[in-house]
């Protein structure tokens, strides 16, 4: 007899062990003491220009603002989405032109190591 396999399961396992090996995140309404935010360019839209085109040119001018802008706001509010947006920012911010050398798993337990 063959033993039925389910894969939902495998990859269950499979997930599990993935985030066990990464730092949970403390929950930001658990932290006592508030830390210095990294000052972030701000975004000036004026009347003829939207929202999209003002993202559009920060992303052109200074990716990296961009990201710390996005984590910044994501920062306001815990759930899992936004946990999601900081750390997809935080692989942007430290993978391809932006920086060759950091590896992005060690920009995320890092962040959230301090957190």
């Amino acid at each position: 007899m063959s033993k039925n396999k389910n894969p939902l399961k495998d990859l269950d396992l499979f997930l599990k062990q993935q985030a066990a090996s990464f730092v949970n995140p403390t929950p930001l309404s658990e932290k006592i003491e508030a830390e210095p935010q990294p000052e972030v360019t701000p975004v000036a839209i004026s009347a003829n220009e939207s929202l999209l085109q003002s993202i559009e040119r920060l992303m052109d001018q200074n990716p990296s603002a961009l990201y710390d802008l996005l984590i910044e706001a994501a920062e306001k509010k815990t759930s899992a989405e936004r946990t999601i947006l900081i750390n997809t920012a935080l692989y942007l911010k430290s993978t391809g032109y932006l920086s060759s050398s950091q590896d992005w798993k060690e920009a995320i337990r890092e962040y959230w190591s301090k957190k």
